[in-house]
């Protein structure tokens, strides 16, 4: 029995003090997430600012706790010496803390920074810091940034030169053999350039006149095939557009409802009998009128 009492006792006693602990830590502030890391290197120096995320909000009720917070943290440089911040509470995110340089003071490049943050800082619920917090790192170096993105200008500039020649060089090749055009090659001075015989260079040079002449050859082939080619399809379409017909039909067959006017007995008459024949002079007439 005294042994059962025993083991009973010390689980209680077990159970007890792990619940005073759970308990003891619900109510704790805690950094969850900061930026710059602790470490870190390379930091800009442009609107540089520390960003600490908190599990809780942070925003300080009174003024009191506000001078208090801002005095819980400190910057530091390499040397040790203290770096005037200003604290800022962000509105829309719950938790999120930043601190900067105040206007007066102003971050350096390729300069380690030290942020401390000290256990008496207190969220919004009055909770503080279950434990203090430091955050080492360095800012960018200004000077060597810049040389080396002059650098990799200076490389890229470099090499769309270079591309851009070389295409121009295989364009001009290019036309070239388009043309028809062969250089004119001098096996002595060629020679003595590369130091092969007069022999050889003559015969590469022959060589070369053949190839560029059968590539001219074929290209003007190709030419001359595409251009019977348009002028069959050109000779297709023109007698497919000529339609024929068996022979005249009247407009009513297309739907035309015309009629030609018919000339008048009456009119016919007068046509017959005028008095006044075309095409008759005047001593025609009276000739006629002394006849009758």
């Amino acid at each position: 029995m005294k042994r059962i009492g025993a083991i009973l006792c010390l689980a209680l006693m077990t159970v007890f003090m792990s619940a005073s602990v759970c308990f003891a830590g619900q109510g704790d502030l805690v950094i969850k997430d900061q930026y710059p890391k602790d470490g870190a290197t390379g930091t800009a120096v442009e609107n540089a600012s520390i960003k600490i995320w908190f599990n809780q909000d942070v925003k300080p009720k009174t003024q009191d706790i506000r001078k208090a917070n801002k005095k819980a943290i400190k910057l530091v440089d390499e040397k040790g010496k203290s770096v005037p911040i200003y604290v800022a509470y962000s509105p829309d995110e719950e938790g999120l803390m930043m601190v900067l340089s105040s206007e007066n003071a102003q971050i350096k490049g390729d300069t380690k920074y030290t942020l401390t943050i000290d256990s008496s800082f207190q969220a919004t619920s009055g909770d503080t810091l279950a434990k203090g917090d430091k955050v080492a790192f360095k800012t960018l170096n200004q000077s060597q940034a810049t040389t080396v993105n002059m650098v990799m200008m200076a490389v890229m500039m470099v090499g769309m030169i270079f591309f851009s020649s070389r295409s121009m060089k295989k364009q001009m090749e290019k036309e070239k053999n388009e043309k028809g055009k062969q250089e004119t090659v001098n096996p002595y001075k060629e020679a003595k350039r590369t130091g092969k015989s007069v022999e050889e260079i003559v015969e590469k040079d022959k060589k070369n006149k053949e190839k560029q002449a059968a590539a001219a050859a074929k290209r003007a082939a190709k030419r001359e095939k595409e251009r019977q080619e348009e002028e069959a399809a050109a000779l297709e379409e023109a007698k497919s557009s000529n339609k024929r017909v068996a022979g005249p039909r009247p407009i009513s067959a297309a739907g035309g409802k015309y009629k030609a006017p018919k000339k008048t007995q009456k009119k016919a008459q007068q046509n017959k009998g005028t008095t006044r024949p075309k095409n008759q002079t005047g001593k025609q007439k009276n000739s006629k009128n002394k006849k009758k």
